[in-house]
This record gives structure tokens, C-alpha cells and sequence, in this order.
């Protein structure tokens, strides 16, 4: 993705894609308007801190993963989910 932000975009993505929801629902389910998880998921916008922690409380997402990639600190459910389906960047 030729965005500042594609990669943090990609995962974020991925993950609401695991869950089967919409925009408008996987932002309703975090407290953020869906024009605001759009600019996420487009890389339009970098995700704020604020948001980061409500997808750390709600999906148990660690700033780790959400700004680095890094799956270590991922509930294990989701860290076998990411190997059965990678993040594809685009």
C-alpha cells in the first residue's frame, strides 16, 4: 500500500475482516466514527494512541501489533488466526 500508513492500515483491517463486520460496525464496537476507521484502514491517517487502546481494550490488539506488526503480545487466538490468514498489505 503506497500510504504513510498501509502497513498499521493492513492490520487493523484484517482484523475487523477476521471478525466479519462492516465499517460501521467495527467502529461501533470500538466508540469511533466510521469516517475515522476509514482514514485508519485507508492509511490516510495513522491510528492515535486513544484509538490504539480502544482496540487493546476491546479486541485485546497490542500496540505491538497495531503499530509494528509485532504478534509476541497477541491473545493466542489471534496469533493462530494470523498464521491461518497473514495480513496482506497491499
Amino acid at each position: 500500500m503506497d500510504t504513510p500508513f498501509g502497513d498499521i492500515a493492513a492490520r487493523i483491517r484484517w482484523h475487523r475482516n477476521l471478525l466479519g463486520k462492516n465499517q460501521t460496525e467495527y467502529a461501533e464496537l470500538i466508540g469511533v466514527k466510521r469516517t475515522v476507521l476509514n482514514n485508519w484502514e485507508t492509511g490516510r491517517q495513522r491510528v492515535s494512541l486513544d484509538g490504539a487502546l480502544l482496540l487493546r481494550a476491546k479486541f485485546g490488539l497490542s500496540l505491538d501489533f497495531i503499530y509494528a506488526g509485532i504478534d509476541d503480545a497477541l491473545p493466542m487466538s489471534l496469533r493462530n488466526a494470523l498464521l491461518e490468514s497473514p495480513i496482506e498489505i497491499s
